[in-house]
């Protein structure tokens, strides 16, 4: 008997728990029961939809506007629009593919560098960038746990397990490759440069990226600072993104109930599962639990991720298909650099 392939059983596995995460769903709407659930999610108010999408868009702006800080710090400077576009152009590509959202990443650099930004600088800026992101979503988590153990102390010390094994991950990590650069070695170890360069990578690059890289941390630690309190005041905005969508849907949540939605949805996106299908639903019901007597909220919780995540996700898909349609003109145009 043949054994399925990698491939094949990871697909499987996504599909399993995307199938595992609607199930949970489909016992939720059961047990807080259908009838007081399509009441919920039927009477919307939109005057808070209009709110929640002023929110995102400063969100949007916000985020791209810590980006563009970066890439000025390494001497290209990309118009605004342009980053915006390319920024929610990521997070789409991000949300649609496996790999804990890190998927846009790539796209965001090979964007940047078709408008004339050299690949070094555009590769450094954008791992800077979603470092910087990373850092002030464990802080947040650390504070999400906190906050939900005043609900269920249980479940918030079993996700404060996960988020204190991820930061320590991420701190281990983030110190050697820093060690690395700090005795002038490249981030890139020897064996895996070689093999990108058969694939065609430039050593050039690897060279440019790694000095982008030192600049930004060795010599620009007063735009890092500026950028790492620009992503807590955005976290703190995505904290209030989801009170607005929760109140568009009839729900005055209290700060536990938020902490609660937000730590079910890192869980989610956590997993390799391309939109989180399922996951984003049955993250929120495995945060809240079953036995919660609380049914009603899980599914309202999971409901409001959702919206959260195609707000997100549409504009990167329009923007990327009128691309796709339309072609870059001007492209020249959209970046200075500065030598």
């Amino acid at each position: 008997m043949r054994w399925p392939s990698r491939a094949a059983r990871s697909r499987l596995w996504r599909a399993l728990l995307a199938l595992l995460g609607l199930a949970v769903l489909v016992g939720l709407v059961r047990r807080a029961g259908v009838e007081q659930v399509r009441d919920t999610l039927t009477s919307v108010r939109p005057e808070w939809l209009v709110v929640w999408l002023v929110v995102e868009a400063a969100i949007f702006i916000g985020l791209t506007l810590r980006w563009r800080s970066l890439l000025r710090g390494l001497g290209a400077d990309v118009r605004l629009p342009r980053l915006v576009g390319v920024r929610i152009a990521g997070l789409a590509m991000g949300t649609l593919t496996p790999g804990a959202k890190l998927g846009g990443e790539p796209l965001r650099a090979y964007l940047i560098a078709r408008d004339g930004v050299p690949g070094g600088p555009a590769i450094a800026s954008v791992a800077v960038d979603r470092a910087l992101e990373l850092v002030a979503n464990l802080v947040f988590a650390v504070a999400y746990c906190a906050l939900f153990a005043l609900r269920d102390r249980t479940s918030a010390l079993r996700v404060l397990v996960v988020v204190a094994a991820s930061g320590v991950a991420f701190l281990a990590a983030t110190l050697y490759l820093v060690h690395r650069l700090r005795r002038g070695d490249s981030i890139v170890p020897a064996r895996l440069r070689a093999v990108l360069e058969r694939l065609g990578a430039k050593a050039e690059t690897t060279e440019s990226m790694d000095a982008a890289l030192r600049e930004l941390l060795f010599a620009r630690r007063r735009l890092l600072v500026g950028a790492m309190a620009a992503s807590l005041v955005l976290n703190a905005m995505i904290l209030a993104e989801y009170g607005v969508l929760f109140i568009a849907f009839g729900v005055w949540p209290t700060l536990p109930d938020l902490a609660g939605a937000l730590l079910g949805v890192g869980l989610a996106h956590a997993l390799p599962i391309p939109a989180s299908l399922g996951a984003l639903e049955g993250a929120q019901a495995a945060v809240f639990g079953l036995a919660d007597d609380d049914a009603r909220l899980a599914v309202i919780a999971g409901t409001v991720a959702r919206v959260r995540d195609i707000g997100w996700t549409l504009p990167g898909i329009v923007y990327l298909a009128a691309s796709a349609l339309f072609g870059r003109r001007g492209a020249g145009d959209e970046t200075e650099i500065r030598s």
